[in-house]
């Protein structure tokens, strides 16, 4: 006799139906909370470019003394100055509230431009506490020629014609950024 097949191979499968409405109102939400938070935020940058590692370039440059012009912003001051001596050392006492002097940092930077109109260079060595606005402050005043400025001329090597200089020290180095001074 014959048994009867059971109901069980028989019978549909049952579909199952997830329901997806919680994970797209999540999604949702996320991606609005997303694009408010990304409005808000503001990134810029300032190019710096590395030093060079090659002995025969240091070597090269080192016979004819560069002038390496540094700027170590301190607590309660700013010095200006160049490691061979190619020219005084000048500090620059900062303001009333504390802050670097920028002004007065420009200035000087402009009189060291027209005696060393060639040079693009200069090495910033903040101190620890140096707030990043204020490094910013420091760069702008030793980087830009201010349209207040009296006029900067170089003669141009290759032609031999004066050319307006635009840019003063514009290839920033920082030095001494571990340091505690």
């Amino acid at each position: 006799m014959l048994k009867r097949p059971t109901s069980r191979r028989r019978g549909q499968a049952e579909q199952i139906q997830l329901n997806l409405v919680p994970i797209l109102d999540a999604m949702v939400t996320l991606i609005a909370f997303l694009l408010f938070t990304m409005s808000f935020l503001s990134l810029s940058s300032i190019e710096t470019p590395f030093p060079e590692a090659s002995a025969q370039n240091n070597e090269q440059k080192l016979k004819e003394k560069p002038l390496q012009l540094t700027v170590s912003v301190r607590e309660k001051n700013v010095e200006i100055w160049s490691p061979f001596n190619r020219l005084a050392s000048q500090t620059i006492p900062s303001n009333d509230e504390g802050n670097p002097d920028t002004l007065r940092i420009h200035e000087a930077l402009i009189r060291i431009k027209e005696k060393f109109p060639d040079e693009l260079s200069v090495v910033i060595a903040p101190h620890s506490g140096l707030n990043y606005d204020l490094l910013v402050l420091v760069m702008d005043a030793v980087r830009t020629v201010e349209a207040t400025d009296h006029p900067l001329i170089r003669k141009n090597p290759a032609t031999g014609i004066d050319e307006p200089i635009k840019t003063l020290f514009p290839n920033v180095i920082f030095g001494n950024l571990l340091g505690n001074s």
